[in-house]
């Protein structure tokens, strides 16, 4: 009987754990190899000087994070960044008599700052998914979240 109990127990908390991650912020597995360039640069300027505390860093002092970022990771770094960094996430903004969106970069850290990095693009450099909810929902603003490379080898 108290076995029973227990894999019912187990059931349930497995379907409440896949419930709660479906109703989380979408995350960005569709992004268009240009725009996640994009991300990568402001991620490598951004962490650059607020994690690893090189301001106006040049492009050679960037190196290993730029290689981290772009998917060959480096352990100490990706450390330091999974340990400064609470999450990253992706704000696309449209006004219905525009013909572009608004893309923000949203970095937030553990000790609760926030850096936050936009740039306007046309509408054909968004994600498709981010069109369609633009079109089917008519809203204004879209959020996606966006995982770091070590994390989609991780999840897949």
């Amino acid at each position: 009987m108290s076995l029973v109990i227990l894999v019912a127990l187990a059931l349930v908390a497995y379907w409440l754990f896949t419930k709660r991650k479906k109703s989380a912020v979408k995350t960005t597995s569709d992004l268009p190899p240009k725009l996640d360039r994009w991300v990568c640069d402001i991620l490598e300027r951004e962490l650059a000087t607020r994690t690893l505390g090189i301001a106006n860093s040049t492009a050679d002092e960037r190196k290993r994070l730029s290689k981290t970022l772009r998917g060959d990771p480096d352990p100490e770094l990706v450390t330091t960044i999974e340990g400064a960094v609470k999450s990253v996430q992706l704000e696309f903004m449209k006004y219905a008599h525009e013909q572009d969106a608004e893309v923000v970069v949203r970095v937030t850290y553990e000790d609760g700052a926030t850096a936050n990095v936009g740039e306007r693009m046309p509408l054909a450099d968004l994600p498709e998914g981010v069109r369609a909810d633009f079109a089917s929902k008519g809203s204004t603003r879209v959020f996606r979240g966006w995982e770091f490379p070590w994390s989609r080898i991780r999840a897949s």
